[in-house]
């Protein structure tokens, strides 16, 4: 198999399609099911679709280009997370084969070699859920159009300034996806001052550049007169410091257990063996600082899950391939390659069928509450954290995350509240409102005309038929 890819043969990358395929058949035929991240996206873009606006109609604190892909998602797939889980896998095809591309136009290695492609598309199946629309993906997709103008910028060695100004674009757009990828801004900065003449000058071309998307996203609820919005639920928390570990540590360590294992291998065979030009030792140090950079993103990521390690698979791959080709025996290399495809991908498809015991995914996945009745295409309105309740309804009213609608319900006393409550019902009543903690209690105190259209059993408002 090794010997097949080091030919410099793009219809290589046709073999890699269809070894890929192969990979995530078992996947697309007995699917998991949806995830907590999936059913936010589809309550998120199926709410855009029927004519609520991001922030100002619905409490979210979804990035906003993410957000609007989620409303395109459901107004062309409808609920359908079969054709959302294809264009993810085409999404990786498309970044392991960008990614290979990129480092033979590059001339990274002293061969031209596919190699990359195929190791790229093996550990974007690392685990099962890596098969999902998320923001991560797309962010990390942009940030290999970001990786390419890093390693012109590097290459050249000159004041080309439309580089440095394409990169701080894509860098922009991946934040206006995920927001976290904030971080990879003074990576990249720190990466030009070490490896170019880098300037005063070109350093602010280049954070303009990076703050000119969201510039014109600030005009454009600005002359709405909604940018109150924007920065309250979108820019304020993001710059909060909190991470949910979605999946445990312990489970993500034994998931990326093999691919840590090879850097490592790669990392001594590289100080060992390696015999580079100056520009190819410089991109060396700079996919390592773009595994620093990774590695912070993953502790400031707000949802630590098998996603966020998207933003790893670049360098794994290099390093990786680096040490699969200075490997002199070629039984050997072919051997390790073979052990890597294979521990991968069983390790994926063990843990998915809860075979090994150290990788939990319990938490990853949506399931509706046991104590939930029968309720079917109703419009919910949920006081509390659990989204199951959207798995067979729909978003009532306007509060979608709880972290920031909370914020609102704890505070009946203060005008603003009631009055955003008011709006929000009048724009779109709830059939039912899940009320564990009686928090609208207060609010229809002060809302007499929606309190008669509610009666309550238990710990549910129903909204009583005309």
């Amino acid at each position: 198999m090794l010997r097949f890819f080091r030919y410099n043969d793009p219809y290589r990358l046709l073999a890699v399609l269809f070894i890929l395929l192969a990979i995530s058949l078992p996947l697309f035929i007995s699917p998991a099911g949806i995830t907590w991240q999936e059913l936010n996206d589809f309550v998120l873009g199926r709410a855009l679709n029927e004519g609520k606006s991001i922030y100002t109609g619905i409490v979210d604190d979804t990035a906003p280009l993410f957000a609007w892909f989620t409303g395109w998602m459901d107004f062309i797939f409808g609920s359908s997370l079969t054709a959302r889980h294809l264009i993810a896998f085409f999404l990786i095809f498309f970044q392991a084969s960008f990614f290979a591309i990129l480092l033979i136009s590059n001339k990274a290695y002293n061969e031209n070699t596919y190699l990359p492609a195929l190791i790229f598309g093996v550990l974007g199946f690392f685990s099962f859920d890596m098969l999902s629309l998320s923001p991560e993906l797309l962010a990390s997709t942009i940030l290999l159009f970001a990786l390419n103008n890093l390693f012109k910028e590097i290459e050249f060695r000159e004041q080309r300034d439309e580089v440095l100004f394409n990169l701080g674009i894509y860098l922009g757009l991946a934040s206006l996806i995920l927001f976290s990828c904030l971080v990879f801004l003074p990576g990249t900065l720190i990466i030009l001052f070490v490896f170019t003449r880098m300037n005063v000058r070109r350093a602010f071309l280049l954070i303009f550049s990076f703050a000119l998307p969201h510039l014109l996203l600030l005009s454009v609820f600005f002359l709405r007169n909604n940018e109150r919005y924007l920065l309250e639920y979108f820019y304020a928390p993001n710059f909060t410091f909190h991470t949910e570990a979605i999946l445990s540590s312990g489970s993500l360590f034994w998931l990326t257990a093999v691919p840590i294992l090879y850097l490592l291998f790669s990392l001594v065979m590289l100080n060992r063996e390696a015999h580079f030009t100056k520009y190819q030792s410089q991109l060396l140090q700079v996919m390592l600082l773009w595994l620093m950079i990774a590695f912070i993103h993953l502790v400031i990521t707000r949802e630590r899950t098998p996603h966020s390690f998207y933003f790893f698979l670049p360098p794994l791959c290099y390093f990786i391939n680096h040490y699969l080709l200075l490997i002199r025996r070629k039984w050997l290399a072919e051997t390790m390659l073979l052990f890597l495809f294979v521990a991968v991908i069983n390790i994926s498809y063990l843990s998915k069928a809860g075979k090994l015991k150290a990788i939990n995914y319990d938490q990853i996945f949506a399931r509706i509450p046991s104590s939930t009745p029968a309720w079917k295409e109703k419009r919910v309105l949920l006081l509390e954290k659990n989204q199951g309740y959207y798995l067979e309804n729909k978003l009532g009213a306007s509060f979608l995350d709880w972290d920031l609608s909370k914020g609102i319900f704890e505070k009946p006393t203060l005008f603003e509240n009631v009055n955003q409550v008011d709006r929000s019902f009048q724009q779109d009543a709830p059939d039912v409102i899940v009320d564990k903690d009686n928090l609208m209690e207060p609010f229809f105190e002060k809302l007499p005309a929606w309190k008669s259209k509610y009666k309550k059993d238990k710990e549910v408002y129903y909204k009583i038929s005309n």
